[in-house]
Parts: structure tokens; C-alpha cells; sequence
């Protein structure tokens, strides 16, 4: 007898089947993966870019030289847009994205982002964001506005202001400059924190978009944006 979406799943797990054993059978389809990235599966049409090659990806990844004071990353991102990721290093490696792999597609698969976002609400620091909010997080990644930090809580306000006056001090730098470092480190925390979630949940990589405000200058582009969160998804770099 199939088990109704909405019902508790008969595996006993406690979740509705939709959220458990229905997605461990489902293969990637075009109701849960959009028609750009549906086009994009099993294609080399993935770029990374970096200052330095490497003959196989490592999770989580080195950190790149000048970087120990920037929150790690333990995902490897990538781009379909090649111009965008010669923003991050002349040094460009192409691959493919396995289309076995359990991608959450967060512009497409509503349940499952749903899902991802009430997991990261949990933390204590990212439950004050606007990013969290229920259509702010879905319209966000399809703008991109969701990876960049946002919010209007006074309390997260003062802490990080907190945090770029000890900065500023401690570095010998203008508050202006302490001011990206704290800023570069927040957004950086949230995506690791995304990331990390997601990986939790099951999934091998997310797919979204996000904000390019230095490709054009005076506009925002939404840049096609993949995390991939563990070995074995994309194939090993080729450099071109």
C-alpha cells in the first residue's frame, strides 16, 4: 500500500513519508530540479576558480594563503558562469555534476529547502537574520540575497559592532576595514552553516544563486551558485 505523502512515514521515523523514505526513492526530476540545473547534470559546464591547481578535491578544502583570518569552509563551491569564477582565481578547473547525486535544488524543491531552513532556524545567531524568514529564504535563493547576511535585530547589531571594534583594535586597522573582515566573516559563517545543515539532512550538494555586485558594476547579478559537500559528486578537476 503506498504511504500518503502528508502521513507519518511507516518506516517509524517519526517524519512524513514526503520528507523521508519518499525522497530516498526519488531520482533527480524536473519537479525537483529546475530546468537550468536539469540541463546541467551530467555536463561539464561546472567551474571553480582558484590560484593554484590541485589533482583531486579534499572536504573539507585548504585554506587558500592570506585567509587565517576568515571563517573555513568545509563545502567546495563552483559556478556555470566561467567569467564569475575567474572573480575567485586565474586558475580554472572544470567538472561535472554526477546526476545520481542527492542535490537539493533550494529554486525548485520547496519542501526540502523548507525543510533546511527550519533546521538552520535552530541556531541561535542565524534565527535572527532575516534569512531565516520563510519568504525571504525562498525568493532569496533565486536573487542570491539569501547567502549574504541580513538583519534588523538590535542585539545581533551591537555584537557585531562589538566585534569590529575589537578589530580594529587588535589588527591596527581602520573601523572601515575591520568592518569587511567582520562582515566577510559573517556571511562566510552563514554559508558554512547552510552548508553544513544541508549536509546533515542528507544531501550531497545545494544549488542556488548568488549576488554578483562586481561583474558589472553599479548591478546585481544573480550567479548560479553550487555547493558541493562531499567527495564523489563532481567529477575530478580538469584545468583549461
Amino acid at each position: 500500500m503506498t504511504n500518503n505523502r502528508n502521513l507519518r512515514c511507516s518506516c517509524e521515523s517519526g517524519r512524513k513519508f514526503k520528507n523521508c523514505c519518499l525522497i530516498d526513492k526519488k531520482t533527480p526530476t524536473l519537479s525537483a530540479i529546475s530546468p537550468e540545473l536539469n540541463e546541467r547534470l551530467d555536463t561539464p559546464c561546472w567551474y571553480h576558480g582558484t590560484k593554484q591547481n590541485f589533482e583531486s578535491w579534499t572536504f573539507p578544502p585548504p585554506m587558500k594563503p592570506g585567509e587565517n583570518l576568515l571563517v573555513p569552509h568545509t563545502a567546495v563551491f563552483f559556478t556555470s558562469n566561467i567569467e564569475f569564477a575567474r572573480g575567485a582565481g586565474e586558475k580554472i578547473a572544470i567538472v561535472s555534476l554526477n546526476s545520481n547525486s542527492r542535490v537539493l535544488d533550494a529554486t525548485e524543491n520547496y519542501d526540502d529547502s523548507e525543510r533546511l531552513r527550519k533546521a538552520v532556524m535552530r541556531n541561535e545567531i542565524a534565527s535572527r537574520t532575516l534569512n531565516v524568514g520563510r519568504d525571504y529564504w525562498h525568493a532569496g535563493w533565486k536573487t542570491g540575497d539569501v547567502l549574504r547576511m541580513a538583519f534588523t535585530d538590535p542585539q545581533l547589531e551591537n555584537n557585531l559592532n562589538e566585534m569590529i571594534s575589537n578589530h580594529s583594535r587588535r589588527l591596527n586597522v581602520s573601523l572601515k576595514v575591520a568592518s569587511a573582515i567582520v562582515g566577510h566573516n559573517a556571511t562566510r559563517g552563514l554559508i558554512e552553516l547552510i552548508c553544513i545543515t544541508a549536509r546533515n539532512l542528507g544531501f550531497d550538494a545545494l544549488y542556488g544563486h548568488e549576488v554578483d555586485r562586481h561583474s558589472i558594476a553599479g548591478k546585481k547579478i544573480a550567479q548560479p551558485w553550487l555547493a558541493v559537500l562531499s567527495k564523489g559528486v563532481v567529477s575530478e578537476p580538469e584545468w583549461i
